[in-house]
């Protein structure tokens, strides 16, 4: 009995002093992207990490081994994917290096002979909607989508002759420039979150104009007939709102209108919601669940992104939301093969990236370098086989594919936001769309290896723009 304790002992002691695998060092188990996640800072001592933060990680690691080309991919693609990595966005250059995202749309003067930025009597913009899906195509777009990356007002931009726009200047232009008509959706994305909730300024056209009075246009414009299933219209009256809320004002007048009408939407979402936890393929419509993972995942990435900017903290705990996340989570990572329309794929990451950095005690700062280990539970226990890339058959224009500004086409009860997605012109987007390339992951060479290791390597850490992070505006009081 005497010998069998101590050896019992000795047993013990080994086991103790055996290091726990890392997730690199079983090769074959566990794909790039469960790797990457498992290069999180290590987690506060007594903080259980939520399996479903896990998977969520996983999804945006793996989303960034689909990497686009500079000069291949155009400005409107790039700026999707900067919307959903931020910082983290690494585009492949055609001579075989790497640039960041933020970087290459900074200081390349030209797409294809055109000008990424030009500069105007008030400031400077984005080059506005020549052909679908290549510059803006909403007026202010891409600054709405790249201040969620929070640039800071002197970010500078090149323009043709070399001279510099800063984002202070692009802000003042959006403010001059506005003209109630076309959509303010984009303009107040990024007027709310650079200038406060009580601005009021006089525009180029002597018209006086407020972030109230375009909160209450937002609010007016119909859900159902709007670009992306109304999604992006309710995201910014929740980005704008929440804004209003961290000054400590009571809502009321037009804040209060569109606070019911963002709550109003959320029982919509959650009402036609699928089994499965998705949201519908036919956003308001009515409830629909599609089996292709192409058509179904605009409107569910879509409306999580929203849904992540609109919901106070309490509910992201409940469970319809938490199956709302796994869904696209899931979908995300399970058809990482699959070649996918930029914009739906980045609005996914978006809404990911918006969850995670919610709900996780110690989320990763959204820019690498990243460093040291953590130890994933469970993570490696129901790793899906990858689905192989399909072959690749040309495009032909469909009603999913018409750009969004297109009234008859964004009234359809499953608008898409393709990688050829958004303009802003009803009579210059009846024209059919260029194909553009879609954002693919190539698939590793076949090997006794269950999950392969994809040819793109992580991207290098850079350090352009502001590091700050994900500057999610606060959720509405409890």
């Amino acid at each position: 009995m005497r010998c069998w304790r101590k050896l019992t002992q000795l047993l013990l002691i080994a086991l103790a002093s055996t290091p726990c695998f890392a997730a690199d060092d079983v090769p074959g188990l566990i794909d790039p992207a469960i790797q990457q996640v498992a290069a999180i800072a290590p987690e506060p001592q007594g903080v259980a990490v939520d399996p479903l933060n896990i998977k969520v990680e996983r999804s945006i690691a793996a989303t960034n081994f689909r990497v686009l080309t500079a000069g291949q991919h155009t400005p409107w693609q790039i700026v999707h994917a900067i919307l959903g990595l931020k910082h983290d966005c690494i585009l492949n250059t055609t001579d075989g290096k790497k640039i960041s995202g933020l970087e290459w749309l900074a200081t390349s003067k030209f797409h294809e002979g055109v000008p990424l930025w030009e500069k105007t009597a008030y400031g400077g913009r984005g080059h506005p909607f020549t052909k679908p899906y290549a510059f803006e195509g909403h007026p202010t777009q891409f600054l709405g989508y790249m201040c969620m990356a929070d640039l800071p007002l002197d970010y500078k931009f090149q323009t043709a002759d070399g001279s510099p726009i800063t984002v202070r200047e692009i802000v003042n232009d959006a403010k001059m420039q506005l003209r109630e008509g076309p959509e303010v959706t984009w303009t107040l994305w990024a007027l709310a979150h650079y200038i406060p909730p009580d601005s009021e300024w006089i525009n180029a056209y002597g018209e006086a104009w407020s972030i109230e009075r375009m909160v209450q246009i937002q609010t007016h414009e119909s859900v159902l007939n709007a670009a992306c299933g109304g999604t992006h219209g309710l995201f910014v009256l929740a980005y704008a709102r929440n804004r209003y809320i961290a000054t400590k004002k009571p809502l009321r007048g037009v804040w209060l209108e569109a606070d019911q009408k963002i709550q109003r939407f959320i029982h919509e979402a959650r009402t036609m919601q699928n089994p499965d936890g998705s949201f519908s393929a036919d956003y308001f419509q009515g409830r629909r669940w599609d089996p292709d993972f192409t058509k179904r995942l605009p409107a569910n990435g879509h409306m999580l992104e929203w849904l992540m900017v609109a919901l106070p903290q309490s509910d992201l705990k409940q469970d319809w939301v938490r199956r709302g996340v796994e869904s696209v989570a899931d979908d995300l990572y399970n058809n990482r093969k699959v070649a996918v329309d930029c914009g739906p794929l980045y609005h996914a990451v978006d809404a990911l990236n918006l969850y995670n950095y919610r709900t996780n005690p110690n989320p990763r700062p959204l820019s690498y370098p990243i460093s040291g280990k953590r130890k994933l539970e469970a993570q490696t226990a129901s790793l899906s086989k990858p689905i192989e890339k399909p072959a690749k058959t040309p495009e032909k224009t469909s009603p999913e594919k018409q750009p969004e500004a297109d009234p008859a086409k964004e009234s359809d009860p499953t608008p898409s936001e393709s990688a050829s997605a958004e303009s802003n012109s009803t009579d210059e987007t009846s024209e059919k769309p260029t194909e553009t390339p879609a954002a693919e992951t190539q698939p590793a060479e076949e090997s006794a290896i269950p999950e392969p290791t994809p040819k793109v390597e992580p991207p290098a850490p850079t350090n352009t723009g502001s590091q700050r992070p994900l500057p999610i505006a606060p959720p509405p009081p409890e």
